[in-house]
């Protein structure tokens, strides 16, 4: 027989609940599987990010942040103000002077995150297990990888991207709350600041602003993106000016794009085939919003960027690095289709299928496709005290950015300002005839050198440094890394006159 319960309702939905539930409750809501994930993902992302040497941006990165705060806004003032978030960012959290090593953590870090926000995002979706796999995905993918070990922002980028994403799903779920508006606009404004071409994530949230179908939402939306242009009105003036910073890329074909999406993985195939898979289980146990929200995010930043390059060539792998997150998302929209075990068998099949571009993405010397560390490390092992140094042209004087030690015993003859105080990336050198008067009385000079890059010409400064070589001095040495060659001129013994 029971008793007849007194008290108000709540009290009784007190004392009927399950003694444990809440605590169920709030241990569904623990980032544990974030945490795992992004457990996971640290390992991958550290696993030998020492290894490869520095290529030329991430040499600039190391020269650019080991200036003075003022010395970054000089630089930025003339070139390079698109990074000048990044830059001031490394300068603070990794400190001045750091290594390519330390900088490329900052770099783990981001990769890291976003592999735990997508697991968030796939609980705002409705399906954690969807999250997980594809936190996993993302950690699976070699080109993240490749990303995650660089010594520039593009990881943070797509951390960025990511963070904003959530945001705004968030704020379509519950509009009302400004707080919710404010944090997403803010988001956008950090996208933009790490890199200007990252906001072509906005066609992406344009869709799900128009899937969510709410004309408050749409309203408020716009107001958001009205902000965020306010805000970075300053930055993208500045960086219209100094587009010439990017004059070098060329109008890419319609393979570069698919290059771009056959690199994610190295496994396209096997891509396509789950992602059919995803789009024929839909309205069958495939998790539809993950599939949407995933093939807009994955495929619209890069066919619009791509489409504009058509007229304004912008269009490169790194730039577009951000939508990558997508194509995960939308292959772990299967996770509620497949049983555990098929999921998990997927992302195996992945993981192998992608392990030999991990191995590739770490190799010391072309891993990042040049070894300016073995061409600073061969000008170190050979030098002696008093040897001159020449940079032909002057911007391979990168490799010194990049590892600065290897070239403390010897002199740069050619320099007259060095780069912070003529706020330029490479210094300013010296006329021809006063670098011919620094090598008179020098019997060894190195020489740092390498095929032309995209858009770079042979300046009459540079014709006439190597012109100062030919008589002289004679060639005894020549070395050669990805993309750098080596050379070490020896002058030439006088010749005795005859009695």
């Amino acid at each position: 027989m029971t008793q007849a319960t007194g008290g108000s309702p709540a009290a009784v939905r007190a004392m009927t609940a399950p003694p444990d539930g809440s605590r169920l409750t709030r241990a569904r809501r623990l980032p544990y599987p974030e945490l795992a994930v992004a457990a996971i993902a640290a390992a991958v992302f550290s696993w030998r990010v020492g290894s490869p040497s520095a290529w030329w941006d991430e040499a600039i990165t190391r020269g650019v942040t080991s200036r003075s705060p003022s010395g970054i806004l000089d630089l930025a003032e003339r070139a390079d103000v698109v990074h000048l978030a990044y830059y001031m960012l490394v300068h603070v959290v990794v400190g001045p002077n750091a290594s390519i090593t330390a900088i490329r953590l900052l770099s783990v870090a981001g990769a890291v995150g976003t592999a735990a926000l997508l697991v968030t995002i796939g609980r705002e979706l409705g399906s954690r297990r969807v999250g997980i796999l594809a936190g996993l995905m993302w950690v699976a993918a070699p080109l993240a990888s490749r990303y995650a070990q660089e010594a520039r922002p593009y990881a943070l980028v797509t951390f960025a991207t990511t963070a904003s994403t959530l945001a705004l799903l968030r704020v379509c779920h519950r509009p009302w709350q400004r707080r919710r508006w404010v944090a997403y606009t803010a988001s956008l404004i950090a996208v933009g600041l790490l890199n200007l071409l990252s906001l072509l994530v906005i066609v992406v949230h344009l869709a799900v602003v128009l899937a969510a179908g709410s004309a408050p939402v749409r309203r408020r939306w716009g107001i958001s993106l009205a902000v965020t242009g306010a805000a970075l009105l300053p930055l993208i003036v500045v960086a219209l000016r100094q587009r010439g910073q990017v004059s070098w890329l060329p109008r890419p074909t319609f393979a570069q794009l698919l290059n771009f999406l056959h690199s994610e993985y190295s496994a396209p195939l096997l891509v396509v085939v789950i992602i059919v898979v995803a789009l024929a289980g839909l309205g069958r146990g495939t998790h539809a919003p993950s599939l949407g929200l995933g093939l807009a995010w994955a495929l619209l930043p890069p066919a619009v960027l791509w489409s504009i390059s058509q007229v304004h060539p912008l269009f490169d792998w790194r730039y577009v690095l951000f939508s990558l997150p997508g194509t995960a998302l939308a292959m772990a929209s299967i996770a509620t289709l497949l049983r555990l075990r098929w999921g998990i068998a997927v992302l195996l099949v992945l993981a192998v299928g992608g392990w030999h571009m991990q191995h590739v993405y770490r190799r010391p010397a072309t891993g990042h496709a040049e070894d300016t560390r073995g061409a600073a490390e061969m000008v170190a092992t050979g030098a002696r005290p008093g040897d001159a140094i020449l940079f032909l042209p002057a911007s391979r004087r990168v490799v010194a950015l990049g590892y600065p030690e290897d070239f403390r015993s010897v002199d740069d003859v050619a320099l007259a300002r060095d780069a912070e105080s003529s706020a330029t990336l490479w210094g300013v050198e010296r006329p021809a005839d006063e670098i011919a008067e620094a090598l008179e009385y020098r019997s060894r000079i190195w020489v740092v050198t390498g095929p032309p890059r995209l858009g770079e010409g042979a300046e009459p400064e540079d014709v006439e440094k190597e012109r100062l070589l030919t008589g002289p001095y004679r060639l005894a040495q020549v070395s050669d890394t990805a993309r750098y060659e080596i050379r070490l001129y020896v002058r030439r013994p006088p010749v005795s006159m005859p009695k």
